[in-house]
């Protein structure tokens, strides 16, 4: 749920080709190269766009804890 929340908190702070490269290797479990081929990008665009946005998300969980 928390997840959820926070990865609609950072959605628009991505191009879409970034945050699709994230969701599909990150939440749908596509392996890099398959998502690569998909979104016609290489392999490390694919690793850089997950983990930027995988990043964002953490900070605002983080943000999120810190507020409580």
């Amino acid at each position: 749920e928390t997840f959820r929340w926070a990865a609609d908190q950072v959605r628009d702070e991505f191009q879409s080709a970034t945050w699709d490269a994230f969701w599909l290797t990150a939440v749908e479990g596509l392996a890099p190269p398959e998502a690569a081929e998909r979104l016609s990008k290489s392999v490390g665009a694919i690793y850089i766009a997950r983990t930027r946005v995988m990043q964002r998300i953490k900070a605002k969980v983080d943000e999120s804890i810190g507020e409580s």
